[in-house]
């Protein structure tokens, strides 16, 4: 419970800028002690900015980027490693697609060219929306309380028409037999519409994920054109998924 009301508290802050102490407590119908301490914990990821007896949703750039590096979470580096080179792969004024995850929250910590973004990521989103030169649309669709994703049929029909240069996909597992899998068909779902609204896929994704197999099986390598992984991935995976055709960039 506390965790689902401090992320609520966080949407409340990010809406409408600053709320006291009092409007928190009354709206959750709390103590004031307990705000506070949901305050205390928010700022120490820095997610909030604590004034006296209020809260604030940060709004300087580097505190921002300071809470989307909280959000990576393990191996960060490797992710905005991962980002940087697929930056380099976008061109200018074109169309892609963002998947949602941590490390295609990388890709959009480094995107900084001219181009139009679709994403069902409101971590994404939160990131270029404050980029002039992006264009940021949002799918609609459920958010997922867990991965603050946009899943469902709205999200599905809102994909479908699109027509996007790119897109730069996320999976839960990566294996070269069986190919890209996830843990939701909802996300599986989602996943395919945005691989059939795209000219090119490119897979990003941690090396962590190589070798592993979630129950659902969304792509199969001939879907995929480009994968983009860190230096740790194994070579020996990292070769039977050539071998499937793949073009496969190690980010260092």
């Amino acid at each position: 419970m506390t965790a689902a009301r401090q992320e609520k508290i966080r949407f409340l802050l990010q809406k409408h800028g600053r709320l006291t102490v009092s409007e928190l407590a009354e709206k959750f119908g709390v103590s004031e002690m307990t705000i506070r301490r949901d305050l205390k914990e928010l700022a120490s990821m820095g997610l909030v900015q604590r004034e006296h007896g209020k809260a604030i949703y940060p709004q300087n750039p580097q505190v921002r980027n300071t809470v989307f590096l909280t959000r990576l979470g393990e191996a960060h580096k490797e992710k905005l490693d991962i980002g940087r080179i697929a930056m380099g792969l976008i061109q200018e004024g074109e169309s892609i697609i963002l998947d949602s995850g941590t490390t295609t929250l990388g890709v959009a910590l480094a995107l900084t060219k001219k181009c139009i973004v679709v994403t069902n990521s409101l971590p994404v989103a939160d990131v270029l929306g404050m980029r002039p030169e992006i264009t940021t649309l949002l799918t609609g669709g459920e958010v997922q309380k867990t991965t603050f994703s946009l899943m469902g049929p709205m999200t599905r029909e809102s994909l479908s028409g699109f027509n996007a240069d790119k897109l730069f996909l996320a999976a839960t597992g990566i294996s070269p037999e069986k190919g890209l899998s996830t843990t939701s068909m909802a996300e599986s779902e989602v996943k395919q519409a945005m691989i059939n609204s795209a000219k090119e896929v490119i897979l990003v994704a941690h090396s962590q994920k190589l070798g592993q197999l979630s129950y659902h099986t969304f792509a199969k390598w001939e879907k995929i054109h480009k994968f983009i992984t860190d230096s740790g991935a194994d070579p020996y995976l990292v070769q039977l998924i050539r071998q499937n055709g793949v073009e496969v960039i190690i980010a260092s």
